[in-house]
């Protein structure tokens, strides 16, 4: 074929525009990854950043996510209809990594678990090296505390994994009412579940309450090596204390991190380092347990921690001022000994104040460069509450490079908001998952928003 001067003048044209659409174009995608900045919702994921998922036209309330080694995103929590708490099951999720539900999860890319005549909460999720899901909470019967650990095991595909437990369900029963609020995962496989577990409970007295871990084998058996018969609880000084967080340090111990109340103190931040049979480890903080006060009579509980590379521990939940009644973020990071870090804003500790009355931080991620995510909600002046996240340099101050002056704050509109759980992607992105709902009506959805980060 004989290509002419006329027909390579044409190609020539056709192929300068080419080039200068796509240099126009990358021109542009350049200058909105300039405009972007770390905090902002990420349009790439659902509608501007957001995700809402109803599982039945009931309440619907997410707790936790983890993320696949492919990205998706498994989102776990509780449904329940008509205000029946008695009837609330187990309820997974799981996402693409656009937002859009995984259809080949499950029916539709949702899962439901239930528990005949019990109220169902699933607390955590942590994804197995082969995929499988395992999920960590607790079932007891409408207004009681008789309730049992709980966790169930979900094969990739979203079935039940029938070689695990009892078809799929652990149900761990302690001396008295017990509920799971953590999982994690011991690289020989075995799982601990972290909670909190009733002491001479009388109905209509104050609760005490002990720090309770579970151990378990991979095939959901109880682990005799651990405690006793697999099982160890906590006791601080006979009052209310309860484990919201468990680790698992590179040399086999186990940090359990919540909150225990004292005469003196109230409520303060509280954890208990154990060796890998479960015994206290008495070199962590004083005989093993560590407590910090945020203030004189403060209520102050830690609802999330997270294991530095160096072995530093860093917990994140809330303090409330008995005086002022001002609830604000709460975060401390401990030595790998159990003592207030002072490298960490100065004494150790530090609080965050978006400016509301009630805020919580539900979560703390940790990011490769060491600056640390908190993420929760807050209750606004007109009832509603948003999705809430707050950035801190290594050493405690809020990073101003993060939303505006470290902080971002979410709303669903009109919506009533809140953030139980987090995770970090491995491109650094930040999803956070809770709820949205209105007032108007019983129902609440499901809720996912995604922002972007670096790290």
């Amino acid at each position: 074929m004989q290509i002419t001067r006329s027909k390579l003048c044409r190609l020539a044209i056709h192929c300068r525009a080419i080039g200068a659409t796509a240099i126009i174009l990358t021109l542009f995608s350049s200058v909105q990854m300039a405009q972007a900045a770390d905090g902002d919702l990420d349009p790439t994921f659902g509608t501007g950043g957001m995700v809402t998922t109803d599982i039945d036209h009931s309440t619907d309330i997410a707790n936790a996510v983890a993320i696949q080694a492919d990205g998706k995103l498994v989102v776990v929590g509780q449904t329940y209809k008509n205000n029946d708490y008695s009837n609330e099951d187990f309820v997974v999720t799981r996402y693409n990594t656009d937002g859009t539900l995984d259809t080949t999860f499950g029916r539709g890319g949702k899962v439901r678990t239930d528990f005949p005549g019990l109220a169902a909460v699933p607390s955590a999720v942590v994804i197995q090296s082969d995929g499988k899901i395992v999920v960590a909470g607790g079932a007891f019967p409408q207004f009681t505390f008789a309730g049992n650990f709980e966790v169930v095991r979900y094969n990739p595909n979203g079935s039940l994994d029938r070689s695990f437990g009892n078809g799929g369900i652990v149900t761990t029963t302690f001396p008295e009412g017990s509920y799971a609020f953590d999982v994690a995962l011991q690289p020989d496989g075995k799982i601990i579940a972290a909670g909190t577990v009733f002491v001479d409970f009388i109905p209509g007295e104050p609760s005490n309450t002990d720090f309770a871990l579970a151990r378990y084998n991979p095939d959901g058996t109880p682990d005799a090596t651990f405690g006793n018969g697999g099982q160890v609880s906590t006791d601080f000084v006979g009052l209310e204390d309860d484990a919201f967080s468990v680790l698992i340090q590179p040399d086999g111990k186990i940090v359990a991190v919540g909150s225990a109340d004292s005469p003196a103190t109230y409520y303060d931040f509280a954890a208990v380092r154990y060796l890998s049979n479960g015994t206290i480890d008495t070199t962590f903080g004083v005989a093993g347990k560590v407590s910090t006060d945020f203030g004189d009579q403060n209520f102050d509980r830690a609802r999330s921690a997270a294991l530095q590379p160096d072995g530093r521990i860093v917990a994140a939940g809330f303090a409330i001022s008995q005086n002022g009644g001002v609830q604000n973020f709460a975060v401390a990071r401990y030595t790998s000994s159990g003592v207030l870090d002072t490298t960490f804003s100065r004494d150790g500790k530090t609080e965050i104040d978006f400016g509301n009355c009630c805020q919580s931080a539900n979560k703390v991620l940790l990011q490769s460069d060491g600056k640390i995510i908190t993420v929760g909600y807050a209750n606004t002046e007109d009832s509603d509450s948003d999705f809430l996240l707050a950035r801190l340099s290594p050493r405690g101050s809020l990073d101003p490079t993060f939303g505006v002056g470290g902080k971002v704050r979410t709303s669903f509109g009109d919506l009533n908001g809140g953030a139980n759980g987090a995770a970090l992607q491995s491109d650094g992105k930040i999803v956070a998952v809770g709820f949205q709902a209105t007032f108007s009506n019983q129902w609440a959805n499901f809720a996912l928003a995604r922002y972007l980060n670096s790290q």
